[in-house]
């Protein structure tokens, strides 16, 4: 009997004491896990951050990219729309034959898309000479750019040719003995300086033509002196540059023969 009550004295302490451990025993495991977690947000918030770095790279990757596409397309442009029209013109041709031939007009239909196909194989190549010029006048701007660099743009020497030195008869742009000799000078100044120059060349002319008249007459008239200083005096023709400003910028009034005859001129500046 003593020994049932002792039993029954202890036993309810035994039981506290096991609830206690199990207590302890959840609580490490939710710290552990709580630990984990804390592990995994970390390692989120770096994966997050390199994923933001790889982003911006691929960002700015991208727009590297479109320059140079752009860049490329602005060269190309003209000749793929070509080809783009020949293209469109051979499908139409093709849809009609399509649409209207019968058997017995087989014949026919390939006789129409062979000439269909030269044509289309004439404007191609019409198209890849437009973009060889292209691109061979981007290699000159590009080699004259770079030459240019030799030039610090200062005014090294001018030389002014007006109707006594050039034929300003109507549309008339020849270089009179004067005007030769004028240039000849010029050529001796120019020639030891070189590669360390370059020559602009400006039209000018009075305001009795059209607009784009006059632009191509000025034009014309700064070109025969370019030809001049690379037949005559072999100054290479990547120093030079000509430019045509028409019936701008005159010198003079355009209401009288003697202004007129002051604003047709051409302008040789030598840069160094």
């Amino acid at each position: 009997m003593t020994r049932l009550v002792t039993l029954a004295l202890f036993l309810p302490l035994g039981l506290a004491g096991c609830a206690s451990q199990q207590t302890l025993d959840a609580q490490a495991d939710a710290a552990r896990e709580l630990d984990a977690l804390k592990q995994r947000v970390v390692q989120l918030a770096a994966d997050q951050a390199e994923a933001g770095t790889r982003l911006r790279k691929l960002e700015s990757g991208q727009t590297l990219l479109a320059s140079t596409l752009a860049s490329q397309t602005a060269e190309t442009s003209q000749a793929a729309r070509d080809a783009a029209s020949a293209r469109v013109a051979l499908d139409a041709r093709l849809a009609r034959i399509e649409a209207s031939v019968s058997r017995s007009d087989t014949q026919r239909a390939l006789a129409l898309l062979a000439a269909d196909s030269a044509a289309l194989a004439t404007r191609l190549d019409q198209a890849e000479t437009q973009l060889a010029g292209v691109r061979a006048q981007a290699d000159d701007a590009v080699k004259i750019a770079r030459d240019s660099r030799l030039v610090s743009g200062k005014l090294a020497d001018e030389l002014v040719l007006n109707e006594s030195m050039v034929m300003y008869g109507y549309e008339q742009p020849e270089l009179t003995a004067s005007g030769r000799a004028a240039l000849d000078g010029l050529i001796a100044q120019i020639r030891p300086r070189l590669p360390h120059v370059f020559v602009e060349i400006v039209g000018y002319t009075d305001n009795l033509s059209l607009d784009s008249q006059n632009r191509r007459i000025a034009l014309e008239r700064a070109e025969s002196v370019r030809r001049y200083l690379y037949e005559t005096g072999s100054i290479p023709l990547d120093r030079m540059s000509t430019i045509s400003y028409g019936d701008l910028k005159p010198v003079a009034s355009n209401s009288t023969l003697e202004g007129r005859g002051q604003n047709r001129r051409v302008w040789v500046r030598v840069l160094k």
